[in-house]
């Protein structure tokens, strides 16, 4: 299992539903992604991420998409 972390961000938390800061987590493996809020990650406190993802994620396999890649030749500026 290879979990990736998402940098903070405003939107619904999946499990409460309200909106607020969250960050999303997800499983390479299974390509399950789940949204958390601050409050329900502070509740959750004593589960794995890996079982959070696997509770209360959904497959989202955009979400392991490669990202933006910046090449360069030389110094910036």
């Amino acid at each position: 299992m290879k979990i990736k972390l998402s940098a903070t961000f405003e939107g619904k938390c999946m499990i409460c539903k309200k909106k607020s800061i969250v960050f999303t987590a997800g499983d390479e493996d299974t390509q399950k992604t789940v949204t958390v809020c601050k409050e329900c990650a502070d509740k959750m406190g004593s589960e794995s991420t890996a079982d959070v993802i696997e509770k209360y994620g959904k497959v989202d396999k955009s979400a392991f998409l490669e990202g933006i890649k910046i090449e360069g030749k030389g110094k910036a500026g």
